[in-house]
């Protein structure tokens, strides 16, 4: 199997009201290195497009790339044909590498936005070089770019960065720099294409956590009420674990959970509620961790805070109902006496 480690660049519209909403994005460059499966380079693909959504490079497109219009539309070719060679020349039997989830998803988009088949499956699985690096350097959720990576690895830098073909030969070049044996299982799975029934929704495991990725449901609502996304599997033997704290809501989109296997102790669990990539729905996303007791005294901590909140919003709630209903008892009672006083004045001396 080879490795493609891609980069692109890309151009946008100057004001949202411009923007295309089902590409908000138009890739301009495409640069690609083709690994064996020793890491060494095989071959490297280069193509300037010509944009036709924003036809226009933004000032700071033009900083960043150091590209210009009269680039483009010299040396460019248009996407339907650009999009097209690249995946011909990805081959059948590879794995993307990238930095970043970025690069995938805009590579996506605009592939369907011009009727280009799209021709791998879900679940799409993908190496981000940039998350191996964290694992690697035990940095957690530390995601650095790839200038400060190229400089603290002390890659010799033979050209600009922000442009396609040099990025991902950078790319490349640290990815070459990771244990590939260890940390290569750390893959990570693509979202723009999600599960289309419940037959295809699949749960991957990996040496730290687990994630589950579920179909589209309509609303949020019924995506945390669903039995399969509240499910608490343990990361080891898989068995379902006794839930110690249930699915509670952190006030946006994320829902927590505790549970303990008996063989494998307490675990953790995040429920992320995401958007589909056309907005006609959600689909959950949730991972299970071993937890800890800093980990465990969040959560415990999470809940008592939303508890505290809902009992002050019951308590405002149910003052708001008292005075409400005491106004409205002052109101007839003022109405009751003014009726008495207007009867009393009409009677006859």
């Amino acid at each position: 199997m080879n490795y493609i480690v891609l980069d692109l660049e890309w151009n946008q519209a100057a004001y949202k009201v411009d923007e295309e909403e089902e590409i908000p994005f138009e890739i301009i460059e495409i640069g690609a290195v083709k690994l064996n499966d020793k890491a060494e380079k095989i071959d490297q693909f280069s193509c300037l497009i010509r944009p036709q959504i924003y036809p226009f490079l933004l000032r700071r497109t033009k900083e960043i790339t150091g590209l210009r219009d009269d680039d483009l539309d010299r040396d460019g070719i248009y996407f339907e044909d650009a999009g097209q060679q690249f995946l011909d020349w990805c081959g059948k039997d590879y794995i993307f590498c990238i930095w970043g989830p970025s690069d995938l998803t805009q590579l996506e988009r605009n592939l369907a936005y011009y009727d280009i088949r799209i021709p791998w499956k879900y679940p799409l699985k993908y190496l981000d070089v940039q998350k191996l690096y964290a694992l690697q350097m035990k940095e957690g959720k530390t995601r650095r770019t790839l200038e400060y990576v190229i400089g603290a690895m002390e890659i010799p830098v033979d050209g600009p960065f922000h442009r396609a073909i040099e990025d991902a030969e950078y790319t490349a070049q640290v990815f070459r720099r990771i244990d590939r044996e260890h940390y290569e299982s750390f893959f990570s799975v693509d979202y723009y294409r999600i599960p289309k029934n419940r037959f295809e929704e699949a749960t991957f495991y990996f040496e730290t956590y687990s994630k589950y990725v579920s179909r589209k449901f309509n609303l949020k609502e019924e995506a945390v009420k669903n039995r399969r996304v509240r499910e608490m599997p343990c990361l080891y033997c898989r068995r379902q674990m006794k839930k110690e704290i249930n699915w509670f809501s952190d006030g946006g989109h994320s829902y927590f959970a505790l549970a303990t296997c008996k063989t494998h102790g307490l675990m953790k669990g995040r429920i992320r509620i995401k958007t589909t990539e056309n907005y006609d729905g959600v689909f959950a996303v949730r991972t299970i961790k071993p937890c800890s007791e800093e980990d465990q005294a969040s959560i415990v901590k999470k809940r008592e805070n939303l508890t505290a909140k809902r009992r002050e919003r019951r308590k405002k709630e149910s003052s708001a109902k008292k005075a409400r209903a005491e106004a409205e008892n002052n109101k007839k009672s003022a109405a009751k006496q003014t009726e008495k006083k207007q009867k009393q004045a009409g009677r006859p001396e």
